[in-house]
């Protein structure tokens, strides 16, 4: 039977090295972090806040014993933060005060449309495009709105019934064409009337499609059906220089509407942040 005193002396030991070697891996691991939070720091001040992120980042995944060190990382985590928000609401505020100038000079090519009746928000319409001016032709009209969407009508007008199912744009010399689905309404008053609206995404790519192809002779087609189903032939019409012109204008006011919209979002979020540090 071994020694009961050699045996308790052994344990005893093993308990010792046990918390010494413990102890120097703490040790050890608390000089790693803090190293990071420094590097960190040294990272912020040169205004490489990605950088920092990564390093406090790490600290927290891989000294999570480390409680007082990664205490200092989240600070300094609040700070960048901080740093980015203000860098952020800079950025957006020199942006619109390039963007916002812009805006009054290309309005006055358009007519504001609200029914106060019936819709919450108005739209703006190319003058040249009005419904009114064009009631007796087949066109393209389209609109942006207070909300920011934008649509594309599509008016056909004729003797035939043609109950539109999709608008084609084509530049014939280059053999480039594109087509486009959308709700459809139709009725017969002084002849038949098919409008076909697209809108959103698919909207804004009829209009891009116009704008790269501006200077190009660009072909339209309707295609539709009757009332009774049957398949008819499609209208055909070419987009005039003035009608370009006006559908250009029309997606440069939609991608203003667009980019000043989230411009002012992001200043606001920063906004937010900014505020919300500041009160701590």
């Amino acid at each position: 039977m071994n020694n009961p005193v050699k045996y308790s002396i052994a344990l005893i030991l093993c308990a010792l090295g046990l918390t010494f070697f413990s102890g120097c891996k703490s040790n050890k691991e608390e000089l790693a972090a803090q190293e990071r939070v420094e590097i960190a720091r040294e990272l912020i001040e040169d205004g490489n806040l990605e950088a920092a992120k990564l390093q406090l980042d790490t600290v927290h995944l891989l000294y999570r014993q480390q409680v007082s060190i990664r205490r200092e990382a989240k600070h300094l985590q609040d700070t960048v933060a901080l740093l980015e928000a203000e860098r952020t609401a800079a950025y957006a505020d020199s942006m619109l005060q390039v963007l916002l100038p812009q805006v009054d000079p290309l309005l006055k090519k358009f007519r504001y449309e609200k029914d106060g009746k019936y819709e919450d928000n108005g739209q703006y319409v190319s003058k040249l495009l009005q419904t009114t001016s064009n009631t007796e032709r087949c066109f393209l009209q389209a609109y942006v709105g207070d909300n920011r969407a934008t649509r594309v009508k599509s008016y056909y007008v004729g003797s035939a019934e043609l109950c539109q199912t999709e608008v084609e744009l084509c530049v014939p010399e280059q053999e480039e064409c594109a087509s486009w689905q959308g709700a459809e309404h139709h009725f017969d008053a002084d002849g038949w009337h098919s409008i076909l609206t697209v809108e959103d995404e698919q909207a804004i790519e009829i209009l891009a499609f116009i704008a790269t192809h501006a200077d190009a002779r660009i072909r339209v087609r309707q295609f539709g059906k009757t009332t009774k189903n049957k398949q008819t032939s499609p209208a055909v019409f070419y987009l005039g220089k003035n009608e370009k012109e006006a559908l250009v204008e029309t997606l440069q006011l939609a991608t203003l509407f667009h980019d000043i919209n989230r411009l002012e979002e992001m200043q606001r979020t920063a906004n937010r942040q900014i505020a919300h540090f500041a009160a701590k």
